[in-house]
């Protein structure tokens, strides 16, 4: 049975000195272990490597996410039902893309935005509300 794929990827520091995150992000980790969930966390220094590392998803068939904070709210119900959609979409494979302080680039959203408007099979494809 292929298992779920899904990739963290963030700008900025993975160990900001708080040891409670560092706690937490432990504690899910071993809580996933057992299921059939893949998680992986990858943080970025800038813009240019995190827009790379999601290139580089999205050739591999990854769904992408957009986490920003001017993006669209929804609630937890919608925002499940978006994720399972997001997985049929990327085969199982699917990318959460979290930007700096100043949030993700405008061109690289909007890039992402209209691959998934033109249905890009290879990444996305679809909802574009993300």
């Amino acid at each position: 049975m292929m298992g779920l794929d899904v990739k963290i990827r963030i700008v900025g520091k993975k160990n900001g000195g708080e040891q409670w995150l560092d706690d937490a992000y432990s504690t899910y980790q071993d809580r996933l272990k057992p299921s059939n969930l893949n998680v992986e966390t990858l943080w970025h220094k800038n813009d240019s490597e995190l827009v790379k590392g999601v290139e580089n998803d999205s050739q591999k068939g990854h769904s992408i996410i957009l986490l920003d904070p001017l993006g669209k709210e929804m609630t937890s119900e919608k925002f499940s039902e978006q994720f399972y959609n997001k997985l049929e979409l990327g085969g199982s494979r699917v990318s959460f893309v979290i930007g700096g302080a100043e949030g993700l680039p405008p061109s690289f959203k909007e890039k992402v935005y209209a691959s998934q408007r033109g249905g890009n099979k290879k990444g996305g494809g679809g909802a574009n509300d993300w």
